[in-house]
């Protein structure tokens, strides 16, 4: 009964998104944001019990996944990238205690890599650089 609950009740709300009091379920977005396809992004993706795997992403291409927060322990996923000659590894895409606050609106945490790093958004609008190469 509980874990129907929570699969078909992701979001508890009263009256807006202002007032969410939890958010169960996230998704984090992996968007290649280059000028051109001169070279892909690379990028692998994992958290301590799943390996999403290494993904090639040309120019305006995503790799995305969702997942629901684990209430005893913690939820985190990282990413390394790479592109060209460039790389960071390993870089967080999400941690519980950290995206549960930034992304709880949407439910959703948008990273864009581009030519000068590495850009956070929850809404796929308003970007701000986290990292730089």
């Amino acid at each position: 009964m509980l874990a129907s609950c929570i699969s078909q009740t992701p979001v508890f709300a009263v009256e807006s998104v202002d007032r969410i009091l939890i958010r169960l379920r996230f998704k984090v977005h992996i968007l290649n944001g280059f000028a051109d396809n001169a070279n892909p992004l690379i990028i692998h993706c994992y958290s301590l019990d799943d390996d999403l795997g290494q993904h090639t992403l040309w120019k305006d291409q995503e790799f995305r996944f969702k997942f629901g927060l684990n209430l005893f322990k913690l939820t985190y996923f990282e990413c390394s990238f790479k592109w060209g000659s460039k790389s960071v590894t390993p870089f967080s895409v999400f941690t519980s205690y950290i995206e549960r606050i930034t992304c709880k609106a949407t439910g959703n945490c948008f990273w864009k890599v581009t030519e000068d790093g590495i850009y956070f958004s929850n809404n796929n609008k308003d970007w701000e650089k986290r990292l730089g190469w």
